[in-house]
């Protein structure tokens, strides 16, 4: 029943404009459907292959944008590479004339140490580093400059890095033994001090008046013959009293014959004795400065008025004085 159904005949009355001839189509019932169906599948077809084509147009156009936006990023990170590679190529090249300088610098240290130990009468110490020239670095010529530009090589640029390391290691390894032989030579030069500023080479006084010189004399008090152990130079009271030369006080006190008195002693041997003073600013043990005020000028003990009796002791021996002081 459904199948006769499908086969009854319809008739299509296609009508025209005036003039036309009227036409008929007929067709069954499944024929329709049919047709109609086929219509419905092509349109959904076509649809969806639209629908295809439109998506993987926008994707295309999305993954152009990003892979346009991709190369100018990577576009801009290799031209600031290439920046950050001249900026790296100019510093390695300022490094290694830095470290020609120091070099240069490190030589010149050297031949000073050796001339500052030459002034000090020293032995000088040879350096376990090989000896170069004194410098690496010619100063450039006043003018312009020009020529054509040649790019650096990696290859070239991989050498100029290790040179300028190996410089910077040597330098390294040169000042550690610069900073040795200087400890060295400041410690010499120290104890060389040392042992200048012990020399009595200073006036104990500010006057320079000399009314008794070191050798035979007649007494003072007696009029005899006698031998003066130091010199006597004149002042006033209470004038400082300064010590010659730096040193230890061994002795400061009293007696009748000396006065108040003091006594330095500066090592190797050599003492100095200050004698007759009216005051003593020092006591027994104490470091003693060269210039240092030790006491005031005075007429103590066996004296006929103010005056210091400068002596000096070497090896338990008394030495007359005036060679070790300035003429001035």
């Amino acid at each position: 029943m459904r199948l006769k159904w499908l086969q009854n005949k319809l008739t299509f009355v296609i009508i025209p404009e005036a003039n036309g001839s009227v036409m008929r189509v007929k067709m069954s019932r499944g024929e329709l459907y049919l047709a109609l169906l086929g219509i419905i599948l092509l349109l959904g077809t076509a649809s969806y292959l639209y629908g295809v084509y439109f998506h993987s147009s926008a994707a295309a156009q999305l993954t152009e944008a990003r892979v346009n936006d991709q190369t100018s990023r990577l576009e801009q990170d290799l031209t600031n590479k290439n920046k950050t590679i001249d900026h790296l190529q100019n510093e390695v090249f300022q490094l290694s004339q830095q470290a020609a300088e120091v070099r240069s610098q490190m030589e010149q240290m050297k031949q000073l140490e050796h001339e500052l130990k030459k002034l000090t009468s020293m032995k000088e110490t040879q350096s376990g580093s090989g000896s170069e020239d004194a410098s690496e670095v010619k100063a450039q010529a006043a003018g312009g400059m020009g020529g054509p530009a040649h790019l650096v090589t990696t290859q070239q640029m991989n050498t100029l890095f290790h040179t300028t390391h190996a410089s910077y290691i040597a330098l390294k390894q040169e000042i550690a033994e610069l900073q040795a032989h200087w400890t060295q030579s400041k410690q010499s030069m120290l104890a060389k001090q040392d042992q200048l500023l012990r020399i009595p080479s200073l006036w104990p006084t500010h006057t320079k008046t000399i009314t008794s010189a070191f050798g035979y004399r007649k007494d003072p008090f007696t009029d005899k013959l006698s031998f003066h152990r130091g010199i006597d130079i004149a002042g006033k009271m209470n004038d400082p009293v300064y010590a010659s030369a730096k040193g230890t006080a061994i002795t400061a006190g009293y007696d009748k014959f000396h006065g108040h008195n003091i006594v330095i002693d500066h090592g190797n041997g050599v003492h100095t004795w200050y004698m007759h003073l009216n005051g003593i600013l020092v006591k027994r043990g104490d470091r003693i400065e060269r210039g240092q005020q030790i006491g005031k000028l005075g007429t103590s003990g066996r004296s006929t008025g103010p005056h210091l009796h400068y002596e000096i002791v070497h090896n338990g021996k008394s030495t007359d004085p005036k060679p070790y002081l300035p003429n001035r």
